[in-house]
């Protein structure tokens, strides 16, 4: 129990000496040029007269133990100088021995140089250090900045605990020098290494984007507008024009940020043209021969819309555009949709349409032909308020080219097959598609379409009137021309066709005939010149009965007349007078007109054929057959034929045959080609 006692009493015997001898407090340590270390401190209290030394203990890794790096033996000294390179992580910590070396007091602090590090990025340097790991007189670290002329300057104060700073050089390049000090308590300096650094600006500004690329209508130039750089030293911008390969254009400026593009043939009314912008600083590289430049931004493609179809007929015009792909935008830097502008004639434009920004298809309706269109179709962006213009389409309706001249020639009935010819002289050069023949009985009546004509259309042309009954009536006819459209964009005059007709008197031989008037020619500055009265008869003789300027009426008197056909015909012509302003000089034709006679047979019952001029042949007396069917055969007492004949005009005389009774047969046909048939005797006298 009493060696318990003792042992107690030896230990806090001991414990009170060991409090009685402290560790010097640390205050500041400090790097010099050469990152040699200066330790500061403040003496410990109480020491007595046991001091042996300081020891001060360093490490350089915060795991590794702690290993005696100074000794220093007067008990007044405050501070100690230690070569060795310290600007690199390092703690301190620093103890009192005493009694002979056999007693250690414990340490305050651990204390870590102040290690500044620096790093530079264009024009900003950035500056780092640690925490000394002391309490401070003012809780403040000072930056200070070499002059290069040996000065050190304050640069800024920060608060504890910030362990970092930004610097920015003026120009290009610049040699800086930096420090970082800190006042302990009792008013030692901390201070740290120095750091210095050959800073260059070889960062490019901040890029920037095309907000709008608008095309100029009148010369395919393309406006463009950009963003500001955000970098400060921004110099100005390159302009980016993308065909074969990049070509450019330089604007100097940090705040001119618009450009006319006009250089390397750019026409952005032929096709969509790339465009980009990328800013450049004030620092020449050498090595480059040009400044630093950011890379170029988003790709901008100018608005290009072409027609994809324009229906003449309906008034409508559709227009397509290519839909923007990502990262190349259409016009604007936003695409919120699209404005359809357009002007008509010289007005003002005015929007007509507000499409979404997925719309690549337009169709304008209701366009008049004789207008003029201009459409221009602008991107825009909400966000930022631009709008950029596309090219400009044009579209000149113009009015509709009708014909300079459409004109009825004349009206000829064709008398084989009893159809009416229109002819036709017109101007090839409208738009004509097709015609169509009109007609009507008076020329106040409702006109009819009875023929279209829409292939091989020339100047010259020839309407037949398939449907007509020339021989009832007169016609009033007019060729009316076509567009594509079906509308109708010509008219030729009115003109009215020849129409014959009369009346016979069997009895009397007499035929009366009458005609209506042509009407037509005036239009060509003419008139009719006369008029012409044809007889036709037998095997298609024609013959000339008037030729009169404004008659209209004939009493054709037949007795005359040796042999008809079955019916005597007429038709009239009229004679265009000269002067005939497109050079022609044409005639118009009548129907036929035919008046049946029914036949007329005389059969004589004797002949002499004695040459006295006198009944001297065997000839029936034939008149309004047709005598194309006819035939008179002559039988002797055997039944023998002894003559035969088909020419209406040919009469047996008797050759070679004795007096006598001899048979004939006489076969015919009446105009409407109903065969007679005839038989008898006839008697040769000599």
């Amino acid at each position: 129990m009493i060696k318990k006692y003792i042992f107690f009493f030896l230990a806090t015997l001991m414990v009170v000496r060991l409090s009685a001898q402290t560790s010097p407090a640390l205050r500041c340590i400090s790097l010099d040029q050469n990152d040699d270390a200066t330790l500061s401190w403040t003496l410990p209290v109480d020491t007595g007269s046991d001091f042996n030394s300081y020891i001060v203990y360093y490490r350089n890794n915060i795991t590794a133990p702690f290993s005696i790096l100074s000794q220093v033996t007067d008990y007044n000294q405050t501070s100690v100088l230690i070569a060795g390179n310290f600007a690199t992580f390092g703690q301190f910590k620093m103890v009192q021995v005493f009694n002979g070396f056999a007693d250690t007091s414990a340490a305050f602090d651990t204390i870590s140089p102040i290690v500044l590090g620096i790093s530079s990025l264009g024009r900003a340097v950035s500056l780092g250090w640690n925490n000394i790991g002391l309490e401070s007189q003012d809780s403040i670290y000072r930056l200070y900045k070499n002059d290069l002329a040996g000065n050190w300057n304050l640069l800024q104060n920060f608060d504890f605990p910030l362990t970092a700073a930004q610097d920015t050089i003026n120009g290009c390049s610049e040699e800086v020098a930096y420090r970082i000090e800190t006042r302990g308590i009792g008013g030692c300096i901390s201070r740290s290494n120095e750091v210095n650094k050959l800073v260059v600006d070889n960062l490019p500004p901040a890029k920037t984007d095309l907000l709008c690329a608008s095309v100029d209508t009148t010369n395919g130039h393309v406006n463009l507008e950009w963003s500001r750089s955000n970098s400060s030293d921004a110099l100005g911008y390159m302009l980016f024009y993308f065909e074969d390969f990049n070509r450019t254009d330089t604007v100097f400026g940090p705040d001119s940020l618009n450009a006319v593009y006009t250089k390397n043939g750019i026409n952005a009314l032929l096709q969509t043209e790339t465009l980009s912008v990328a800013p450049f600083d004030s620092c020449f590289d050498s090595v480059n021969m040009w400044y630093n430049q950011a890379a170029d931004g988003l790709r901008f493609k100018t608005m290009f819309i072409d027609t994809l179809d324009y229906d003449r007929c309906t008034g409508k015009l559709a227009f397509t555009w290519p839909m923007p792909r990502e990262g190349f935008p259409v016009g604007v830097r936003n695409l919120s949709g699209f404005k359809v502008y357009r002007q008509t004639n010289n007005q003002a434009s005015e929007v007509i349409a507000e499409l979404s920004e997925q719309d690549s298809v337009f169709i304008d309706s209701g366009l008049v032909l004789g207008n003029s269109y201009t459409y221009v179709i602008c991107p825009f962006d909400e966000e930022t308020g631009k709008e950029a213009l596309s090219n400009k389409i044009v579209i000149d309706l113009g009015k509709k080219s009708t014909p300079d001249y459409l004109y009825i020639k004349s009206i000829v009935n064709n008398h084989d097959d009893g159809v009416s010819q229109i002819n036709v002289y017109a101007d090839t050069t409208a738009e004509t598609v097709s015609y169509g023949l009109w007609r009507s009985l008076t020329d106040n009546q409702k006109f009819m379409e009875v023929e279209k004509l829409d292939e091989d259309l020339s100047a010259e042309f020839v309407f037949s009137d398939i449907t007509g009954s020339a021989s009832q009536s007169s016609y009033f006819y007019q060729v009316i021309a076509y567009d594509q459209c079906e509308e109708v964009i010509g008219r030729s005059q009115i003109a009215k066709s020849l129409f014959i007709q009369g009346t016979k008197n069997v009895q009397d031989l007499v035929n009366k005939v009458n005609w209506t008037n042509y009407e037509g020619f005036d239009t060509a500055g003419t008139d009719v010149d006369y008029y012409d009265l044809y007889r036709v008869t037998t095997g298609g003789d024609e013959e000339l009965l008037q030729s009169e300027p404004r008659a209209f009426k004939y009493t054709d008197r037949l007795e005359s007349i040796d042999l008809v056909s079955g019916s005597v015909c007429y038709y009239v012509s009229a004679q265009e007078e000269d002067g005939n302003v497109f050079g022609f000089s044409e005639v118009s034709i009548s129907n036929l007109l035919c008046l049946e006679y029914p036949p007329t047979v005389f059969l004589p019952n004797a002949f002499t054929p004695d040459d006295d001029g006198l009944n001297d042949k065997f000839l029936p007396f034939v008149n309004f057959i047709d005598p194309t069917n006819y035939e008179l055969v002559i039988y002797d007492r055997m039944g023998m034929i002894v003559f035969k004949t088909n020419d209406p005009t040919e009469g047996w005389d008797g050759s070679g045959e004795p007096t006598g009774s001899f048979a004939f047969r006489l076969t015919l046909s009446n105009a409407r080609g109903e065969d007679l048939n005839y038989a008898g005797k006839v008697q040769l006298l000599r």
